[in-house]
């Protein structure tokens, strides 16, 4: 589960809160006053070195104090208005309100030197101004561009892609390096007679290919994605190393379950009846996962290289991995009827799915099959597959049989039960978009969550219970501000979170079951979900909150994720006490890792949602004008937000847009009112839309109620709003 971890408090919030204290103040005392706890102490600490570093306050050791005077801020310049004066954007912004443009003047007029993408420090003319003076130029931006080119008389422009607006820069003749139109092009600052320009210094491929939107991604947030010489030579020299001390689990019948496209299988499972006549109906079950570890060596070019990852990064059309093909697809992958090293956990659960003992062990295993969600689903149910019936019988029923065992136990924790949908973008042969369609959810899926949980906790008792360092996965309780801010908007659905009384999975639960009798179902499990702290790594265990366990970390899926890689060293050095795999880390070592993966994380999961919208878009396209039943998720003073039934996309209806009236905002009500015919819009409501625009560059999608639409009416004439 994923929030922003920086919407509460926002950064602005933390400013204006230093900048009203004469005296310094401490990050102790800050986070005492937004109540902030747990692993949000890690997000407010990088928030302040980032506040620091930008001089929008500063720092004497321990303390914090105002820099300068109220109202600074700092700003992207943008470009120049028709007057001549520069344009900028905050780069701190509440995360729900759309980023202004600030106008920015001096009275020196010296600020001949900015340059479109500096940053420059500026001072509001007043609070809720968006004028600005200017002060000082802040550290040079990096030069490399990335964006679209579209070709002119003149030579060209590059279309920059920002979120929510398009920004433009000119590109002279001669200096387009031969760039066709809609070409994703890579270009750098240069000094022209004119001025500041591009030029062209690499051509990235063609925006009409599905490929190219990906790319996007990986540029603007500088994925990793190309492997050092020296990490493809030792993934290519590895070999599955032999018996020796390992486990012999070849003739154990463990199998792999992924999605159909799936190409790294890290992940094993197997189940049979206990034996134990002290354990009736019990079960014993392995989960084997995949021995990284006895490649990857701490501190080698492949570790260097996984660690800048964190993680592998999935688009629809490629994956960006944290390991080498040789090894992610290859030597460390569970390839059926394949000899691999892998780190095994013997779990032995009761008839209700409780967690008896457990064993680790390094082995070598053979798959016996590779299974996907769908051929497991069927064949459990009865269904024609090319699976034997022996198989089945022997195999996949075990593995339904435990996993209705753990359910017992997952019912009686009653860990957070979020029902939120994904879609599935479809590729055909040629790599272009089928189809967009909800993603299926099968108990296969489940089966396997379950299996993964049980080893995950497993792999925390055993590194605490050995007193030895762990990488936790951690998710705190909800700030007091988000649960109440949650239970004013639950009061317009008649639903009611409860006072005085420590909040616990449950009580979400209980709104989350009542609000499948609301049409707003699908809104409030998004902000249920919004309401919760972001789950993040810590050498320091602060339990899990959403899963409603006391202790947990990531084991299973050490090809893309660096966390479940470091957990595996810990639970190798517990089990081989050292041999030939030593655990390097200190404390402070590990809380520095921790912070890096928890950042390439949300980076990792920001660009896949970028990448998913402008695949949406781009398929959407050619459908602009065509309708749509839709949902609204989303209401706001200036827009509301719909999801389209049929493929799940996400868009945007501006109020400006609705020609038919003027509609005015309730926000105690969550819904937009027309104030002469009183046509009202609530949250929850379901309507036909029509698709107005869709831009790919921007992953945006922008609608219309149908029912508003009247033949020869200008919708433009409402662009101004009174406030």
């Amino acid at each position: 589960m994923t929030s922003s971890p920086q919407k509460f408090p926002t950064s602005e919030d933390i400013v204006n809160f230093i900048n009203g204290h004469e005296d310094e103040i401490r990050r102790r005392e800050i986070a005492q006053a937004f109540h902030i706890k747990g692993n949000d102490r890690i997000i407010l600490k990088k928030m302040l070195k980032e506040l620091v570093e930008k001089q929008v306050i500063q720092q004497r050791g321990k303390y914090y104090q105002r820099k300068g005077q109220l109202n600074l801020l700092v700003v992207k310049i943008t470009g120049v208005d028709e007057d001549g004066y520069l344009l900028g954007t905050p780069e701190i912004w509440p995360e729900h309100e759309e980023k202004p443009l600030i106008r920015v003047f001096s009275k020196t007029h010296k600020m001949n030197h900015l340059n479109p993408e500096d940053l420059a420090l500026v001072r509001l003319k007043g609070p809720k101004s968006l004028e600005a003076e200017f002060i000082r130029k802040m550290d040079q931006k990096s030069h490399r561009v990335m964006g679209i080119f579209e070709a002119n008389e003149e030579g060209g422009r590059l279309i920059l892609p920002e979120k929510r607006r398009k920004v433009e820069y000119v590109i002279p003749a001669g200096q387009t390096l031969n760039a066709q139109q809609n070409d994703l092009v890579e270009a750098e600052w240069i000094q022209g007679r004119k001025g500041e320009s591009l030029k062209v210094t690499k051509i990235l491929g063609s925006l009409n290919t599905p490929k190219s939107i990906s790319l996007i991604a990986i540029h603007s947030y500088e994925l990793p994605h190309e492997f050092s010489p020296q990490s493809i030579e030792l993934a290519e020299k590895a070999k599955v190393p032999p018996l020796g001390a390992r486990e012999d689990l070849r003739d154990i019948p463990l199998v792999t379950i992924d999605d159909e496209d799936a190409r790294d299988f890290d992940d094993a499972i197997w189940a049979t009846p206990d034996t134990d006549p002290k354990n009736p109906k019990g079960w014993h079950l392995i989960v084997a996962i995949a021995d990284v570890s006895a490649y990857v060596t701490p501190k080698d070019a492949l570790d260097q290289e996984a660690y800048r990852r964190g993680n592998s990064v999935y688009f629809p059309d490629r994956v960006v991995p944290m390991l080498p093909e040789a090894l992610s697809n290859d030597i460390c992958s569970l390839k059926p009827q394949e000899d691999r090293a892998c780190l095994a956990v013997h779990l032995w659960i009761n008839q209700h799915g409780r967690l008896l003992r457990h064993k680790f062990s390094r082995a070598l295993m053979r798959s016996a099959a590779r299974l996907t969600y769908t051929k497991t689903q069927a064949a459990f149910e009865g269904q024609k597959t090319d699976l034997a019936h022996d198989f089945i019988k022997a195999v996949i029923l075990p593995l339904y049989g435990a996993y209705k065992s753990l359910c017992i136990e997952r019912d009686k924790r009653a860990p957070l039960d979020l029902d939120m949908p994904e879609e599935r973008i479809y590729l055909d042969e040629k790599r272009q978009v089928s189809k967009i369609a909800p993603r299926p959810r099968f108990t296969s899926h489940r089966l396997i969550e379950e299996f993964m949980i049980l080893a995950n906790v497993a792999a925390a008792i055993e590194l605490e219970t050995r007193q030895h360092l762990c990488m936790y996965r951690v998710h705190d309780e909800p700030s007091l501000e988000k649960v109440d801010a949650l239970r004013e908007f639950l009061k317009g659905f008649d639903l009611s979170l409860p006072k005085g009384q420590a909040i616990r999975p449950k009580v979400f639960n209980y709104i989350l079951e009542k609000a499948k009798e609301s049409p707003a179902q699908g809104a409030i499990n998004q902000l249920v979900l919004r309401a919760q702290a972001q789950a993040v790594y810590s050498p320091e265990n602060l339990g899990h909150f959403g899963l409603n366990l006391p202790r947990y970390c990531h084991f299973t899926s050490p090809i893309r994720r660096y966390a479940d890689l470091v957990v595996h060293r810990a639970l190798v050095d517990v089990v081989t006490k050292n041999e030939d795999v030593p655990f390097l880390y200190t404390l402070p070592q590990l809380k520095a890792v921790a912070e890096h993966i928890s950042l390439t994380e949300r980076v990792a999961a920001t660009a896949e949602r970028e990448t998913t919208e402008r695949y949406v878009a781009a398929y959407l396209k050619d459908k602009i004008g065509e309708n749509f039943m839709a949902r609204i998720n989303g209401v706001t003073e200036f827009a509301m937000f719909v999801t389209i039934e049929e493929n799940g996309a996400d868009g945007i209806i501006p109020l400006r847009l609705l020609a038919d009236d003027y509609y005015a905002y309730d926000q105690k009500k969550q819904r937009v009112v027309g104030r002469r015919k009183k046509r009202v819009y609530t949250l929850g409501d379901r309507l036909k839309v029509t698709l107005q625009h869709a831009e790919p560059l921007l992953g945006g999608l922008t609608f219309v109620p149908a029912e508003t639409q009247k033949k020869g009416m200008d919708s433009s004439r409402r662009g101004r709003r009174r406030k």
